[in-house]
């Protein structure tokens, strides 16, 4: 009895104890919750939109006069980065007006081309698939192993595709420019200006606006993969004709956008931007102030011909210290709330163009010639001889009666 009694005593010791641990540990617990719940995110700060836009060059270009209307170090030499697919495609272009190449011609992928990194598509070697589809990834997918393929097919190989970029570079007149390659992978031979991609940009536009719709594509779909533009002015600014964007770390974020309003285009360029937000909204801006600006009405401003007037060709800046290491936290980063934009609430421009890789079957009655029945395949064997009527029927070109074949 004394023993049961120390061993109950022993139980109801350990159970305070227990339970105390565990109210102890329910109310810490408990506290813990109230004091995360209790703990609230702090606000973002608040910018105005204009601190988002970007410091560096941009240019600001009426395309039917061909007048700057405004432009802030318009000859600075930049890295292009995928901005020199707009001349890989001008120079298709150009191809296919002089009857080199088809829309339908074939280009392939080689082991150079599907060496480059990303952006891609990443068909294997030896995929072949249309001009007219390579066109759509390179300009809206910005395909860089699509680019360099297509280089291949127009002028053999992507060195010689990439001195006549130059070639049409000089006689287009853009002073500050030089390609390397045909997809903007970066080398520090490879630049551009604000300038000059208004002039390409100009030029594409008039001379080639059946190709126009090609670069209002916001997205593309290949298989079941659904790949968007990096364009956000396609479905956030009304007008939008598309164009082309470009990154690369050295460059920044830089953007070619054409847009037309009231039968009035221009076109904007920025280049060097921190981030893709500052890139779409320093575009916006320009493209607003043109359209609504009365010191920038059709006919004001400097011919975009005059290169000299746009300022000394300075050495590109590299954006890399900026943009791509851990350090770099610029103000108008993701961190930030913007008051108020230039852009508008997304809209739906249009269904995602489907593309093909490969070539396409042609549907169709197959027709078979009329000499294959004579061949002994082409139907069952004669139990005997042929008749010399049959022979004759034969030879002429006629069909044999033969015995149907047992099921």
């Amino acid at each position: 009895m004394r023993k049961l009694t120390q061993k109950a005593k022993r139980f109801g010791v350990f159970a305070f104890l227990s339970a105390s641990l565990i109210l102890g540990a329910g109310m810490d617990l408990g506290a813990e919750a109230a004091k995360k719940k209790s703990k609230k995110k702090a606000p973002l700060p608040e910018v105005s939109v204009d601190e988002i836009l970007s410091p560096n060059p941009m240019l600001l270009l009426d395309v039917d006069t061909g007048k700057v209307l405004y432009h802030r170090n318009g000859n600075q030499k930049w890295y292009p980065a995928s901005l020199t697919k707009m001349m890989t495609a001008y120079v298709t272009f150009r191809a296919i007006a002089s009857g080199e190449l088809h829309p339908d011609s074939l280009v392939e992928i080689s082991p150079h081309a599907l060496s480059y990194p990303p952006s891609k598509m990443g068909f294997k070697v030896g995929t072949r698939l249309t001009v007219d589809n390579a066109l759509k990834m390179v300009i809206v997918k910005s395909a860089n192993d699509i680019a360099a393929a297509l280089a291949e097919r127009v002028s053999g190989s992507e060195a010689a595709f990439a001195r006549r970029m130059n070639d049409e570079a000089r006689r287009l007149g853009m002073v500050s420019s030089n390609f390397v390659n045909a997809n903007g992978i970066h080398r520090p031979g490879q630049k551009s200006s604000a300038r000059d991609m208004a002039v390409l940009a100009r030029a594409i536009l008039i001379e080639f606006p059946q190709y126009r719709p090609l670069f209002q594509i916001p997205a593309i779909r290949h298989g079941k993969r659904i790949l968007r533009s990096y364009n956000k002015l396609l479905e956030s600014y009304a007008g939008t004709n598309g164009m082309k964007t470009g990154f690369v770390c050295a460059s920044g974020f830089n953007l070619v956008a054409a847009a037309n309003r009231n039968g009035r285009q221009l076109v904007a360029v920025v280049l060097g931007a921190p981030n893709t937000q500052s890139r779409a909204e320093t575009a916006a801006y320009l493209l607003n102030r043109g359209f609504t600006q009365p010191n920038m009405v059709s006919g004001r401003g400097l011919s975009i011909a005059q290169s000299a007037s746009f300022g000394p060709q300075l050495e590109p800046i590299n954006m890399r210290p900026e943009i791509c290491t851990k350090r770099s936290n610029p103000k108008w980063s993701g961190r930030v709330k913007v008051i108020g934009s230039y852009l508008e609430p997304r809209f739906k421009l249009m269904d995602p163009v489907r593309v093909y890789a490969g070539i396409k079957k042609k549907k169709g009655r197959v027709v078979m010639p009329a000499q294959l029945v004579h061949l002994p395949l082409a139907a069952p064997r004669a139990k005997g001889p042929l008749k010399l009527t049959q022979l004759r029927k034969a030879q002429s070109g006629g069909l044999i009666s033969l015995p149907k074949p047992k099921p």
